[in-house]
């Protein structure tokens, strides 16, 4: 009885190494629709809340675009005024009312490589190759309980993505960004969860919540309560403000 368990557990753990980086991407997308319905995917736009406190919640816009360019927009609102952060291409800019700006101001070279990592619809992964990028597998990992694959994602310009996928349901769990810069590194860390399918057939996580390296959460979550894939979106909300 015994040897048939350690065969089985055996088994078990070798589906879970014998695996590679494309193999674990491919699973990754036929879980949440298919790549054929995520490589029609233009644009989405998310609409929900951002959690301060019990009762106080902050209405939060993000939008990701590919077409008619490549693109990011948040606008958070808070006490009657909206914080602005938008990418454009290559260029960015992002307005603060409250720290007392009354103008944009222009993205630093270093937030809009941060920026980019978030700001495909279909996300880095899908066609990763065609895009420029390298993937490597890393192996498993525990989450909370949960087995994970570990997928390594890298940019041209040495900037990384860490994915932490579900060995299950193949849903990524956790993303951390790192941005090399000369002096320093930058770190960003984001989990997901509350999967649901879109009215396109696409699954996304409808609960994104910012935590530290230790695991810890930064702030509310970011709670959607609608996401729009492919909408018809206004390229001027882009373009940053002119001088008051």
């Amino acid at each position: 009885m015994r040897s048939t368990i350690l065969v089985l557990l055996l088994v078990a753990g070798g589906r879970l190494f014998a695996q590679t980086a494309d193999d674990i991407i491919n699973k990754h997308f036929d879980a949440i629709g298919g790549k054929e319905k995520w490589a029609r995917v233009t644009s989405m736009q998310y609409t929900g809340n951002m959690q301060l406190g019990p009762g106080m919640l902050a209405p939060v816009t993000e939008i990701q675009l590919i077409k008619p360019f490549k693109g990011a927009l948040t606008e958070f609102s808070w006490q009657g005024m909206t914080s602005k952060r938008a990418l454009r291409a290559d260029s960015g800019w992002t307005y603060n009312p409250f720290s007392g700006k009354r103008d944009a101001d222009p993205m630093s070279s270093n937030d809009i490589r941060s920026e980019k990592l978030s700001s495909d619809p279909q996300s880095l992964l899908l066609n990763y190759k065609e895009k420029g990028y390298a993937v490597e597998y890393l192996g498993t990992d525990d989450m909370d309980g949960t087995d994970v694959f570990k997928i390594r994602l890298t940019t041209k310009d040495g900037d990384m993505v860490y994915y932490y996928i579900d060995a299950q349901t193949y849903y990524i769990l956790k993303e951390i960004h790192r941005i090399k810069l000369k002096d320093k590194e930058e770190k960003g860390h984001l989990t997901f969860s509350d999967f649901k399918k879109t009215d396109f057939g696409i699954i996304v996580p409808y609960s994104v919540q910012s935590v530290d390296e230790n695991g810890n959460e930064q702030g509310g979550p970011i709670n959607f309560s609608k996401v729009e894939v492919n909408g018809a979106l206004d390229p001027t909300a882009f373009d940053k403000p002119k001088s008051k």
